[in-house]
């Protein structure tokens, strides 16, 4: 299965859902990430994500691994810019499938034109396109017409909206999750391996607290003991939640995770 995410704008939150959020949507999987991207990379530590990051000019070097990589999931994480509009040119180009194709958005109203343009190059290119609009970063407090009224429209502000131009495109709004910016920047890893290392803490968790003690006791000072277990037991809240926030990205995406071809 080949999944793009892409935006002709920059700053969507591109490297985030390609290595974050849509990794969890998938159930015992081999995932490639390969980061197409002349100005930025990704630099995170996994045992379970497969990265690759190539300059866009050279994306000649995946295509056939991304044509016949059966059984895999590649999430192909294009650029802003003339970086997308290069990915899709060579995906199209070269008769490589795509099963579904991710456009993250911000609230910014500066990314209405780029959100337009890059859904007229996916139509043009691919036929049948199956697309979904990620509105990235949603704030549970703030109802969602409010926070991307350049979709749906204001009548305060005589903000007409341009839900009704998008076409046949799935809307997904992705909350803005606290626990995954703590993987990210905190662990340096990403959200799959924190879940993947998780499970097995949680299904044996008086084995691992008993394993924590006892690598606590061999600390000379009480306080840092404590210490060292609070933070082991602070990393299974985590994983607790980062559990749920997977079965949240499943419901969300309803992924044909089994199936899919790549051609």
């Amino acid at each position: 299965m080949n999944v793009l995410v892409s935006n002709t704008k920059g700053g969507v939150g591109k490297s985030f859902i390609s290595t974050q959020i849509l990794p969890l949507a998938f159930n015992n999987k081999q995932i490639n990430i390969f980061e197409l991207d002349n100005n930025n990379k990704t630099t995170l530590n996994s045992k379970v994500l497969n990265f690759k990051n190539l300059n866009v000019n050279n994306i000649d070097e995946i295509l056939m691994d991304v044509a016949f990589a059966d059984s895999v999931i590649n999430i192909i994480d294009a650029g802003g810019g003339d970086d997308t509009k290069a990915v899709l040119n060579a995906l199209a180009e070269n008769a490589v499938n795509v099963d579904y194709f991710i456009v993250p958005v911000t609230r910014d109203f500066e990314v209405i034109k780029n959100l337009q343009d890059t859904l007229t190059l996916i139509i043009e290119k691919f036929e049948n396109p199956q697309i979904y609009v990620l509105l990235n970063k949603v704030n549970e407090t703030e109802p969602l017409e409010q926070q991307f009224m350049y979709l749906f429209g204001n009548k305060e502000f005589e903000i007409d909206g341009i839900i009704n131009e998008l076409g046949d495109v799935t809307l997904i709004p992705v909350k803005n999750y606290n626990e995954i910016d703590i993987v990210k920047n905190i662990y340096k890893t990403t959200s799959l391996d924190v879940v993947t290392e998780g499970k097995e803490i949680v299904d044996n968790l008086k084995q691992y607290q008993a394993q924590w003690y006892a690598e606590a006791k061999k600390l000379k000072d009480s306080a840092e003991q404590k210490k060292y277990f609070a933070k082991k037991m602070a990393f299974y809240r985590l994983i607790k939640k980062m559990i749920n926030i997977q079965e949240s990205v499943k419901n969300a995406f309803s992924f044909e995770a089994e199936g899919g071809e790549n051609g």
